[in-house]
């Protein structure tokens, strides 16, 4: 499991992913940013770790309505990858980015793997 993976799968569930910093200017359309959140280690073991995914939705201003049901579009894309990745449970409130003219919420992930 890795960053890829779950790039690859978002695409292959037709959401717009982007890059972090790839998409400049007001937000038209939803997309996803997904982004590394840090990496850490298990206190119980030496030999593994654990790595935060952050997916941040994003959603035009006239489109709330939206925000909802791109973050259930991601979960149930990225449902697939269970075991390896599974959802945190800690979800952002939504959130106006003034930025980028558009409603945000952002959803954790992780996935651990051998150091």
């Amino acid at each position: 499991m890795n960053y890829s993976d779950i790039i690859n799968t978002l695409s292959n569930a037709d959401i717009d992913v982007a890059l972090p910093a790839a998409k400049q200017g007001v937000c038209t359309s939803p997309y996803v940013v997904v982004q590394s959140s840090g990496t850490y280690p298990y206190a119980i073991s030496r030999s593994l770790c654990y790595s935060l995914v952050t997916v941040r939705c994003f959603v035009p201003l006239n489109s709330y309505q939206l925000l909802d049901t791109l973050v259930r579009s991601v979960s149930d894309a990225l449902a697939p990858l269970a075991p390896d990745l599974r959802a945190t449970g800690n979800q952002s409130l939504h959130s106006v980015n003034d930025k980028f003219r558009a409603h945000e919420c952002s959803v954790q992930y992780l996935f651990q793997h051998r150091i």
